[in-house]
C-alpha cells in the first residue's frame, strides 16, 4: 500500500500557497490610491442560499446590503459598490441588512480604495491584515512540513 504522507504533503502545501496568495492579494489591496465616495443609493435584496434551488433544499434566504457610490480618481467620476471586491455583506434577517445599509444613507462620504489598473474595482472599509488567511497558511505550511517528515525512511 502506498504511503498517503507526500499526497497529504503535497495537498497542504498548495493549499497553503493559495491561502498566501490571498493573503499576499490582500496586502496589495491595502497599497491601492485612496478616495472620498459620496454614497448615491443603498438597497437589500433578497438572495436564495443557491444559485439553483433543488426540492427539498431548505438553504435560509440571505439578504445582501448593497451601497452604491461615485468617487473621483484619475479625473474622472466612476460608480461602483461595495460589491466589487470582498463581495456584499450577507445577513440572514432582512432587518440586519437594512441597519448595516442604514449606516450610510444618501449624500454619506466614506473613503475607498480603488485598483489603480481598474478603478471600478473598489475596497471599502478600513485596511486590515488577512490574519485568518495567513493563519491558514502558516497551518497549512506546518502540516505540509510534518507530513513530509513522517514520510521519510
Amino acid at each position: 500500500m502506498p504511503d498517503i504522507a507526500p499526497f497529504i504533503a503535497l495537498a497542504a502545501g498548495l493549499g497553503a500557497a493559495v491561502a498566501g496568495h490571498g493573503a499576499w492579494r490582500r496586502r496589495d489591496v491595502n497599497r491601492w490610491p485612496s478616495a472620498e465616495a459620496r454614497v448615491t443609493r443603498c438597497e437589500v435584496e433578497a438572495v436564495h442560499g443557491h444559485a439553483h434551488r433543488r426540492e427539498g433544499d431548505d438553504q435560509p434566504r440571505r439578504f445582501l446590503a448593497r451601497v452604491h457610490f461615485t468617487f473621483q480618481a484619475k479625473g474622472r467620476t466612476y460608480r461602483s459598490d461595495n460589491g466589487r471586491f470582498d463581495g456584499v455583506p450577507s445577513f440572514t434577517r432582512r432587518q440586519a441588512a437594512v441597519a448595516h445599509a442604514g449606516r450610510t444613507p444618501p449624500g454619506t462620504l466614506m473613503t475607498i480604495r480603488y485598483a489603480p489598473d481598474n478603478p471600478e474595482i473598489t475596497q471599502s472599509g478600513e485596511s486590515r491584515l488577512p490574519n485568518g488567511r495567513l493563519g491558514l497558511a502558516a497551518f497549512l505550511a506546518t502540516m505540509s512540513v510534518v507530513a513530509l517528515w513522517l514520510s521519510l525512511p
